[in-house]
């Protein structure tokens, strides 16, 4: 049985024990006299530095738990990030050139794309249709030039933690709303439901898909273009899912206008917008519970400001007949999507099963 383990996400106590690593690390990349600054984190153990070398130039560093270490983040390998970049490189995607990298210590030196992700760019009043259209049209470009042989041989969305993810709005939403631990048969009457929808659908389209696609992994440069970031978690799977991210933004609400345009642009039939609803809530299942694991198991209380966004996208994603099964399941269960009550995590804690995911 998997059991909760209660530690930071960004293990800090490794990154301090290997300061001089990466000390070391600088130095033989960037010259002695480099000046450094955070850049801040991600969800995963990972943070990152812009260097100034002793050139005077500008670089990115990534900084990661190791691979080979048991509290790196399941699903974030270092490994897949330079395969993976190399092949959006290969196939006239703009992925950060790598400049040096060591995977045992868990370093990575990259160009660096510069300050302005998309998302700021939109919080700033920039053009939505312009920004969410060069947004599509990378989607529709690796859709296009990427091989749909799975090369690399990426893990497959139907095998991937990812997909195993959608279990977590039962592991950790529906306790703490409940206030008591889930009943052994609960988590498998849910997993049934999203197999009724998937046996009322045809295959969806299949291929290369980023994984975690939103405004702040795109990164807008001068020419106008954008820079592609935190890609260590592609997979090969149903195509509709990088859309869904990035148009079902948790950080974002994305007019509809903008919604239905970016659908058309990509060209998105019948079948790809029934799976676009399926894997768009399967996110929000997702998300909505890893919210609540990290506010609870690693202090990151903050996050649980989007809360009222994920419950509203859930809420309106069942009303598609699509996800008929899945919101039968929902109301029979009679569980509550609008609970706000403010998710203390040292109570919350207490009602989350030791095989919770």
């Amino acid at each position: 049985m998997r059991q909760i383990i209660l530690q930071s996400v960004v293990p800090k106590e490794y990154f301090q024990e290997h300061e001089a690593q990466r000390d070391a690390f600088l130095r033989a990349h960037v010259g002695s006299d480099y000046k450094i600054k955070p850049q801040g984190e991600d969800w995963a153990s990972r943070r990152y530095f812009r260097v100034i070398g002793t050139d005077g130039k500008s670089r990115i560093l990534m900084e990661t738990v190791p691979d080979h270490i048991p509290t790196a983040t399941m699903g974030h390998k270092l490994s897949s990030f330079i395969q993976v970049d190399g092949l959006l490189r290969d196939h006239g995607i703009h992925a950060p050139e790598i400049l040096a990298s060591n995977e045992r210590e868990g370093f990575v030196l990259l160009e660096d794309f510069g300050d302005l992700s998309l998302h700021a760019a939109i919080e700033q009043g920039g053009d939505q249709m312009l920004l969410y259209g060069t947004a599509t049209d990378i989607l529709i470009s690796m859709r296009k030039n990427i091989p749909d042989c799975n090369t690399l041989n990426l893990p497959k969305y139907k095998d991937s933690f990812i997909r195993k993810g959608r279990q977590r709005v039962v592991d950790w939403y529906i306790p703490v709303t409940r206030r008591e631990k889930n009943s052994d048969d609960l988590l498998g009457g849910y997993l049934a439901a999203w197999d009724d929808v998937a046996h009322t659908l045809p295959p969806p389209p299949i291929g290369f898909i980023h994984g975690d696609y939103h405004a702040q992994n795109l990164m807008v440069l001068p020419d106008g273009t954008c820079g592609l970031l935190d890609f260590q978690d592609a997979m090969w799977g149903p195509l509709p899912y990088d859309l869904a991210n990035i148009l079902e933004s948790i950080r974002l609400d994305v007019p509809a206008d903008v919604h239905e345009t970016m659908m058309k642009r990509y060209g998105a039939d019948d079948v790809f917008r029934a799976w676009f609803r399926v894997m768009a809530t399967q996110f929000h299942c997702r998300i909505i519970g890893q919210v609540l694991r990290l506010a609870i198991v690693s202090g990151k209380t903050d996050l649980l400001r989007f809360m009222p966004r994920i419950q509203n996208y859930i809420v309106q994603g069942l009303k598609d007949p699509v996800l008929k099964p899945l919101a039968d399941w929902f109301k029979a269960e009679k569980v509550d999507l609008s609970a706000n009550d403010g998710f203390d995590p040292a109570i919350a804690k207490s009602f989350i099963r030791s095989d919770a995911f």
